[in-house]
């Protein structure tokens, strides 16, 4: 049995292969509970998918790590900030020029990879039909499969893939007794197995190796029992407390400062910017960028924070893709801060806003991720340029790609909308300064995720100017 780990719904029109059907796809929260961890620990694989909260699987280090000793096997997907299994290096950026920087390469064979053409996992494009190599330079946008590599590799690695012309370490495996993990350092490597091109075979040969762990020599029970005599005999390196279902404070997780040695506010203040997160690494790595130090943002990690907090602050960014079982239980604060007069809440992609959000409309587009290569019109348009708003933004800052469009309420103002076949068709980003007291503004664009995976400028430029606007603009409360 194979079990993928996700972090909730997969982004709105992802389709599976068939192949597929030979994982299991469960909630990472299932974790917390005694049984469903059982379960999960009593596969002969996992997959542990990108978006998954890292603090998390923090706290579960030592029963992954007994997991992978017993004799499972784990392909961990994405860039690990915050090792959760033992001998996990932590990924470092690349900093890319070019198509070629970013280009994977054979280091060392793995049955995973065995029958695979790298040169299918350097470009993906959205373009209809099947490409040769030579056309997807012209069309394609490299960095889909890796953009980091890893150092400090645990004693007895192996690399597979190195990224550009000195081959860095980005995809690499090694044993933990009688198993072992491999490591995917970009979007998650199942997305990979094509089936218009020869990496069709990436799918199948995942699974095959997965399959692989433990052995025939175990059955679900005895797995589960070696497991935990291998947790009981190992060295937690988490520290106390990790892997026992104790709930205990993330690594990274800010306290609430207690209101009462709150400082008054003095006129022109800085405001409280709060950042609602699930523990994925693209906002860890966002809040670790120096520079958004100078905002002073909070992270609000929604798996511990008290919804409660939310009305200390005068800012709440709503992370994009947030799982939404952890999300609905702050829809309440948030609905009660847009009641706040001063406070401004920005609400960014792929959270379902038509589902909670009073009076939203939403209608799904495809992504269009490769319009600069191509030169394609992918429809955005930049509107009320005399809006106030746009001393802050530049173009390239709201038209990299969307995930949708919005219908706001009447009185909303949208600034980037679609324009399909010569009519606007919806927004891309709007502000809603009057159907409620505090200021709003949503967008189907998701630059907190694209910022943290070091991918796509324009959204590293829309979350800054995001920062810049909302800080310029902010009216202290009275």
């Amino acid at each position: 049995m194979i079990i993928r780990l996700i972090a909730g719904t997969p982004m709105r029109g992802q389709t599976d292969p068939s192949w597929r059907g030979a994982l299991t796809d469960v909630d990472a929260y299932d974790l917390n509970d005694d049984a469903a961890r059982a379960r999960i620990l009593a596969a002969d694989g996992l997959v542990i998918g990108g978006g998954v909260d890292h603090l998390l699987l923090g706290r579960y280090r030592g029963e992954l790590t007994a997991f992978v000793r017993a004799g499972g096997r784990v392909l961990v997907n994405g860039q690990v900030v915050k090792p959760f299994i033992d001998g996990l290096a932590v990924w470092r950026k690349l900093e890319f020029r070019g198509p070629q920087d970013v280009r994977p390469h054979q280091v060392q064979p793995h049955p995973v990879w065995a029958g695979i053409d790298y040169r299918d996992l350097h470009y993906r494009t959205g373009v209809p039909g099947i490409h040769s190599y030579e056309r997807l330079e012209e069309i394609g946008v490299a960095g889909f499969y890796g953009r980091g590599y890893h150092l400090d590799l645990p004693e007895g690695a192996s690399v597979v893939t190195g990224i550009g012309p000195y081959r860095l370490p980005l995809d690499y495996s090694y044993r933990i007794g009688a198993g072992e993990v491999l490591v995917h350092g970009g979007n998650d490597l199942e997305s990979f197995s094509d089936d218009g091109y020869p990496s069709r075979v990436l799918g199948p040969n995942l699974v095959a190796w997965l399959n692989g762990g433990h052995g025939s020599a175990h059955d679900g029970a005895g797995r589960a029992a070696a497991s935990s005599a291998a947790l009981d005999n190992s060295t937690d390196a988490a520290g106390p407390g990790a892997g026992t279902g104790t709930r205990r404070p993330a690594a990274g997780r800010q306290p609430r400062r207690p209101a009462a040695g709150r400082e008054p506010r003095r006129p022109g203040a800085a405001p409280r910017i709060g950042l609602l997160h699930c523990g994925a690494f693209q906002p860890l790595r966002t809040l670790a960028d120096p520079a958004v130090a100078p905002y002073r943002i909070e992270p609000v990690y929604l798996p511990e924070a008290d919804p409660a907090q939310l009305a200390d602050l005068d800012v709440l960014i709503v992370g994009d893709r947030l799982h939404q079982g952890q999300l609905a239980r702050f829809v309440p604060a948030i609905l009660a801060a847009l009641q706040g007069p001063g406070k401004t809440v920005i609400v960014l992609g792929e959270n379902k806003v038509e589902q909670w959000l009073p009076g939203v409309g939403y209608s799904f587009r495809p992504t269009v991720f490769w319009m600069w290569r191509t030169g394609e019109d992918n429809g955005t348009r930049l509107r009320l340029p005399e809006d106030p708003l746009w001393e802050f933004f530049t173009p390239w800052s709201v038209s990299w790609h969307h995930h949708g469009l919005l219908h706001p309420r009447p009185g909303a103002r949208s600034l980037v909308v679609m324009e399909e076949d010569g009519a606007e068709s919806g927004s891309l980003l709007y502000v809603d300064e009057v159907n409620q007291p505090a200021r709003l503004l949503v967008t189907t664009m998701d630059p907190v995720y694209h910022h943290g995976s070091g991918f796509m400028p324009g959204a590293s430029q829309l979350l800054y100017s995001l920062l810049r606007w909302v800080t310029a603009t902010h009216a202290p409360r009275a």
